[in-house]
């Protein structure tokens, strides 16, 4: 027993002695970085202990394996383009450093994960909770980046945190505690980074090895983009580049990857007519009908969730619905459907009872919108693209007068209803993602 206690003694006197100090082989680079003063005190500097996240379920595919939808390039002239399973990056000479970009730009918080492999070497990295503005020689990318830096320097920073054009590191893995995660990239292999923001905490890992944890005050919300740096050369392979959402007390619909948790409207099984795949829901398919959530107990919700729809294409998420009567988020090609020409029947609307204005943040068939439902009691709130575009009381005189002119007149307490979640089926082809709830 005596020996043990001492043997636990001594170990934690080490780790003691080691906690917040600067590696020998990275003494070096004290003076080098010694003007860029974001970067966290050795002493000061949180230490990653905690295992890779599971990256198994409710993760949405950033890169649909076809072409760039949803990403465009940033800061230089860098090429990127779609090959097969991966995204490639190659840098120009000459070119500033270039950022890939999704088109979104309100991630908050989240488990990122990718895989890289350098083709030919060169520095490299993923931005997130990015942000841009103009500059003299074109937009500037700028905001924290996990670094993936490759195999010409010595220093094994893949992990840190970059403040690119933000003042810097400010996390470098310079620490006796950083010493697997500096050896952890292979060269000649997919490595993988992952990075867990939750607030203000930041972390990051390597192929699975802890890398750095970092507290940020700034960065809060942004894009995703996969860097190609500047200089003479590189070519980098990005795959596998995947986000789940994280939002405090939200349940994902499709947390499973498949139709569990759903049935079919009316009963049965999902038609195989709906996929799930890399976390986007589609239907297609000849007339394969709406399905409901199992769960039919929904009434007090916020429900937020991503959709896109065909082109002349129509569908719609229905909650507080029985059997197929619900109140409905219309989902709809405002442009080209023949239904727009009613306003209570286009996009966003309170179908048949309330429209959407005519200035909504709408994006059209073909790209992704974003949608969100709260019912609270008597209170039902429609937005898109994170903004309210209508609410309305059930039960008040404005309520009745647009009930007894709608279709559903004749259902006593439609709209009050506990029930399920409906994606319904209108014969056109639908996506959905990030179909996500939180009770109230």
């Amino acid at each position: 027993m005596k020996k043990t206690a001492l043997l636990t003694t001594l170990v934690s006197i080490l780790s003691i002695a080691s906690a917040g100090q600067i590696s020998e082989q990275q003494q070096k680079y004290i003076a080098k970085y010694e003007k860029q003063t974001l970067k966290v005190a050795p002493e000061d500097a949180l230490i990653n202990t905690d295992k890779e996240p599971s990256l198994k379920k409710g993760f949405v595919s950033l890169y649909n394996g076809k072409n760039l939808d949803g990403w465009t390039p940033l800061g230089g002239h860098c090429t990127f383009e779609a090959n097969g399973d991966s995204i490639v990056g190659t840098t120009v000479k000459g070119s500033p450093s270039t950022y890939l970009s999704t088109t979104r730009d309100d991630f908050t918080n989240f488990i990122f994960t990718a895989e890289l492999k350098w083709e030919v070497d060169g520095n490299s990295g993923i931005m997130f909770r990015a942000q841009s503005k103009p500059g003299d020689k074109g937009e500037v990318v700028f905001g924290p980046q996990a670094e993936m830096e490759g195999f010409s320097q010595d220093r094994g920073w893949s992990g840190g945190i970059y403040g690119q054009s933000a003042g810097g590191w400010l996390y470098p893995l310079w620490l006796d505690d950083h010493k697997e995660v500096r050896k952890a990239l292979k060269k000649g292999e997919w490595n993988r980074l992952t990075i867990k923001a939750v607030g203000k905490n930041i972390k990051t890992w390597v192929n699975g090895i802890p890398a750095a944890h970092y507290r940020t005050d700034k960065y809060f919300k942004g894009f995703f983009s996969l860097q190609v740096h500047s200089g003479k050369q590189g070519t980098i392979h990005f795959r596998n580049i995947k986000v789940k959402e994280i939002e405090k007390g939200f349940t994902n619909l499709f947390e499973s990857g498949d139709f569990s948790a759903w049935t079919q409207t009316g009963g049965g099984e999902v038609s195989d007519a709906w996929t799930v795949k890399n976390g986007i829901v589609h239907r297609a398919g000849i007339r394969p009908g709406s399905i409901n959530t199992k769960k039919d107990d929904y009434k007090n919700f916020d429900l937020r969730f991503q959709w896109k729809i065909s082109e002349a294409g129509n569908s719609g998420i229905k909650y507080r619905a029985h059997g197929g009567l619900g109140l409905e988020y219309q989902v709809l090609d405002d442009k080209l459907h023949k239904d727009n020409k009613k306003p209570s029947h286009r996009a966003a609307s309170l179908y048949d009872l309330l429209p959407a204005p005519d200035d909504k943040p709408y994006k059209p068939a073909g790209q992704w919108n974003s949608g969100r439902v709260v019912a609270k009691d008597n209170h039902i709130e429609h937005w898109l693209n994170g903004k309210k575009v209508l609410e309305i009381e059930y039960g008040s005189e404005d309520w009745k007068k647009r009930f007894a002119a709608s279709k559903y007149a004749k259902h006593e307490g439609f709209g009050s209803w506990t029930g399920s979640i409906h994606l319904q089926d209108h014969g056109d082809q639908v996506w959905y993602r990030n179909v996500r709830i939180k009770e109230l």
